[in-house]
């Protein structure tokens, strides 16, 4: 293979090609890049693909090289900290690194990993109404073809779906949860369970913990607390698009909406406590 054929061509060979090289490039140049300074955790389906996209465009912020969520703490732990640092920029004076990978939050295991790999880490969280989280998850699923059951059989099925796997996950830590991950609709939105076992490694102010609703509805002073919680300068983020938002033309019916509200009802008066807080948007 010639090489303008190698830098030019679109065939999947030569994509695949370019792609190993780029690997095996930052792998081996791995001592010259970052650790992330702080990094994005959760929650699913509460915003973070905007969050990332806004502060990526900071000019005292570095995203990764490649795709937003490394689940490195979660799922390729087993690849070692010199893969996890090749997916980083080379390191620059005054800029800090990031990654956002939501599924951190939830895994019982992600948080003492952090702890052992990045002790200084800051850590900013997105919590969205765990009502309309849930129900937004389920249309994820339900779009890409991983979900089958309609809403309230969902819901209805997801103790007897997730039994034994948070377990399973905790007493082996190679162990990796399809179910776990992908139909933990109410699960997912018990935010202090989370959020305690964070604590258990991390000092409370190591975090930012902010709604998704006053994020999208009050952008600008969101990012600014932001920058102010990073120690960096303020930033006229032009760029206000909702990134990875999709609308659907079903709603939740009032049946499962009112057990939605009971379901949550504890679990956001324990999470309001944990704060010091509450979100009045939740209703």
């Amino acid at each position: 293979m010639t090489l303008i054929k190698l830098l030019f061509g679109k065939t999947h060979e030569t994509r695949s090609l370019r792609k190993k090289i780029s690997a095996r490039f930052r792998f081996f140049t791995e001592k010259y890049r970052d650790l992330p300074n702080f990094l994005v955790i959760g929650t699913q389906k509460g915003g973070t693909t905007s969050l990332y996209r806004y502060l990526s465009k900071h000019p005292q912020i570095l995203g990764t090289l490649s795709v937003k969520e490394l689940s490195f703490f979660d799922e390729f732990f087993l690849r070692g900290i010199h893969w996890y640092k090749s997916n980083f920029r080379f390191k620059r004076k005054n800029k800090l690194s990031f990654e956002a990978t939501t599924h951190y939050l939830f895994n019982p295991n992600s948080a003492a990993r952090v702890y052992e790999t990045i002790p200084d880490v800051k850590i900013i969280v997105l919590l969205r109404d765990p009502i309309y989280r849930a129900f937004s998850h389920y249309q994820h699923q339900k779009r890409i073809g991983r979900e089958y059951l309609d809403f309230p059989e969902a819901i209805r099925m997801e103790s007897s779906r997730l039994k034994y796997e948070k377990n399973k996950l905790i007493n082996n830590l190679n162990y990796q949860s399809y179910r776990y991950q992908q139909f933990s609709y109410l699960e997912r939105g018990k935010y202090a369970d989370q959020l305690n076992v964070w604590f258990k490694s991390f000092p409370k102010n190591n975090f930012l913990i902010l709604s998704s609703e006053y994020f999208f509805s009050e952008t600008k002073s969101a990012l600014t607390e932001i920058c102010n919680f990073l120690e960096i300068k303020d930033f006229n983020f032009k760029s206000k698009k909702r990134y990875n938002s999709i609308s659907y033309s079903e709603e939740i019916d009032k049946e499962t909406f009112a057990f939605l509200q009971g379901f949550f009802k504890e679990e956001n008066k324990k999470l309001f406590k944990l704060l010091g807080k509450k979100y009045n948007e939740w209703g």
